[in-house]
């Protein structure tokens, strides 16, 4: 059949305007929050957070519109052919077609996410998009396949309810390996991009699935050396997918540490995402004085050689120990990323399960001595719905009042002093 004619008659061509109107509404519906990503933006990151939600329904639209298409060129007597023509070469014209309908509306999706952040795309979301044609193609053939065997006027919707359900379901479950070999569209973080296991993880199942179908295609009758092909090859692709997550948790082991970074400065040296770096001079001056503030109290022993934002940090983990400390900054000037987060991860977790009640004013006295005891206390009446929990604002103040008159080595030890009571307490 001519390519224009494919293409004028083709169900997946044929539908583009009723989905692409629905995946309008999936993306506008899904990615209200698309906006935090603006002021640290990664390509990669927007574009996951945008092909998440429509990607099951782009699955389930090619396998079902595939499935239609093949019962339909069944009917017009295209499959006679086949002793002219390869079966496999009449098949390849419509499931392109159905995977380049679906793929277009996807980077639709994806360009409209990358577009709202204010990003170009690169290779990573590149790599991405990769990923989306290559499981696209893969439930096409699946439902062109099972289109060829069966009738479409039942086999569409049900192989497209199943696809659907097949890549959805498993998320919702605790069976964390199950999260990641259905072929759903994980969201990756900043400076993070799918690393090459969880690629195979993704794509080992369904384009199992996919072979296992063309092996059950070939023979106008299916032989039980077909079957048990086709079985080897689905179950293979699962159990390969399981060998590679059986271990991960809900969060995938992605490629880390692809954003670019920028340092500046010594005593401290500072290292932020390069997309965030606008005021990093004036956050290590803040910084250093804030260290400098610390030491001379005795609340750190030293001051830190080198402070990383924990988004491009090697391990993500807010970190005040020893010489390297990782805190989480953040995009922005120094009086809007220095404020109640420096003090609390400065007191950190002294121990695994400390009273919080006692802890407060370790974290006030900190707060006090950097210069953001109001953003704390502020931050901490939320918390404890305006001081209904544990101790008053009142009791707090009194407190770090009284001990700032004391000398300086009485101050250190009554410090140290609350960490132990708030350790003692937590057992």
């Amino acid at each position: 059949m001519r390519i224009s004619t494919s293409l004028r008659t083709h169900p997946a061509v044929l539908a583009i305007p009723f989905v692409g109107v629905f995946f309008c509404y999936v993306f506008l519906t899904s990615t209200r929050r698309i906006e935090h990503l603006v002021d640290l933006p990664w390509a990669a990151q927007a574009a996951s957070y945008a092909v998440h939600a429509p990607f099951p329904m782009a699955a389930a639209a090619a396998a079902g519109l595939s499935a239609v298409e093949a019962t339909r060129l069944k009917a017009l007597g295209t499959w006679e052919l086949g002793s002219a023509k390869p079966t496999w070469r009449i098949a390849v014209q419509p499931i392109l077609i159905t995977v380049g309908s679906l793929s277009v509306l996807t980077a639709g999706v994806m360009a409209g996410g990358l577009w709202v952040v204010g990003v170009f795309p690169d290779l990573y979301a590149l790599q991405l998009m990769g990923i989306v044609v290559v499981l696209l193609t893969a439930h096409a053939v699946i439902g062109f396949v099972i289109g060829y065997r069966l009738h479409a006027l039942y086999s569409a919707p049900l192989v497209a309810v199943a696809v659907f359900t097949g890549i959805s379901f498993p998320l919702g479950t605790d069976r964390f390996w199950a999260h990641h070999v259905t072929g759903s569209i994980g969201w990756v973080g900043f400076g993070e991009a799918y690393s090459p296991a969880m690629t195979a993880a993704a794509i080992l199942p369904t384009a199992g699935l996919a072979i296992a179908c063309v092996a059950l295609a070939g023979p106008r009758r299916i032989h039980v050396r077909s079957v048990a092909l086709a079985l080897v090859v689905a179950v293979g692709g699962l159990l390969g997918a399981y060998g590679i997550t059986m271990d991960w948790r809900s969060v995938p082991p992605t490629s880390k540490g692809l954003a670019p970074v920028t340092c500046s400065g010594n005593k401290p040296t500072l290292c932020l995402p390069e997309a965030g770096s606008d005021h990093l001079g004036e956050v290590r001056a803040r910084l250093a004085e804030m260290t400098g503030r610390l030491k001379a109290r005795g609340i750190i022993a030293q001051e830190p050689r080198r402070i990383t934002d924990s988004a491009v940090a090697d391990v993500p983990q807010i970190d005040t120990t020893g010489r390297d400390w990782t805190l989480a900054l953040g995009p922005g000037d120094a009086d809007q990323v220095l404020r109640e987060n420096i003090a609390i991860s400065v007191v950190g977790m002294p121990c695994e399960k400390p009273d919080w009640d006692i802890l407060h004013f370790n974290t006030l006295w900190v707060a006090q001595t950097i210069g953001v005891e109001d953003d704390y206390l502020a931050w901490l009446s939320r918390e404890t719905q305006e001081f209904s929990q544990g101790q008053t604002r009142d009791q707090l103040l009194t407190e770090t009042a009284r001990v700032s008159k004391l000398p300086p080595q009485e101050q250190k030890a009554w410090y140290a002093q609350q960490l132990r009571s708030a350790c003692q307490a937590g057992r």
